[in-house]
């Protein structure tokens, strides 16, 4: 399974991790995924959702 939100699509993105040397090297800025239990298409599943998805109210949360 890809970490990537379910609903709006979003995964890591590339950037520079800088040391104090100024020192350059590749890192990921990953995102906050949540694994939820979400009722869709009349069935109750799983999926990874991003924090700013559950945040806007683009899914709701079942408990």
């Amino acid at each position: 399974m890809a970490r990537r939100c379910a609903i709006c699509e979003r995964s890591a993105r590339v950037g520079s991790k800088v040391s104090h040397a100024d020192n350059v090297s590749k890192r990921k800025f990953r995102i906050n995924l949540q694994r939820v239990k979400v009722k869709m298409d009349g069935e109750i599943k799983r999926i990874l959702v991003c924090t700013r998805c559950l945040h806007a109210g683009k899914v709701k949360k079942i408990k």
